[in-house]
């Protein structure tokens, strides 16, 4: 890691959250749209609230005033489809986890809309 450091992995508890920003273009009327779940390299980005506030989550992107910030229980992540939730801390974000296991296709819709309807908005835009 570039400035030397390097968390450890840890396991991310059932009973934990996980924050996660969504751009103001996954908005639509004011209605958080499915499509903001969507894998990029894999996975799909998310911060462990043991490391981050969502507050903290929303300022680590370019532009946080165009980012709400949602909030997605473990528990509820690991019991739609295949779906897994890993530490996956990098050198400047230790909060750093991933979701896993998304799906192609008409399966991805599905999923979406399941993790839709588990998460919360905590910050708006």
């Amino acid at each position: 890691m570039p400035d030397g450091v390097d968390w450890q992995v840890e396991h991310i508890p059932d009973d934990d959250e996980v924050f996660m920003r969504a751009h103001r273009m996954f908005f639509r009327k004011g209605a958080l749209q499915p499509g903001v779940f969507t894998p990029h390299d894999g996975g799909m980005s998310v911060d462990w609230e043991k490391y981050s506030s969502p507050e903290e989550t929303r300022q680590r992107s370019r532009n946080p005033q165009d980012n709400a910030v949602i909030s997605l229980p473990v528990s509820k992540i690991r019991g739609i489809g295949n779906l897994e939730v890993e530490h996956t801390p990098e050198s400047l974000n230790r909060a750093h986890s991933e979701v896993f296991g998304l799906p192609d296709g008409e399966d991805l819709t599905e999923i979406r809309t399941l993790l839709l309807g588990a998460s919360s908005l905590i910050i708006r835009l």
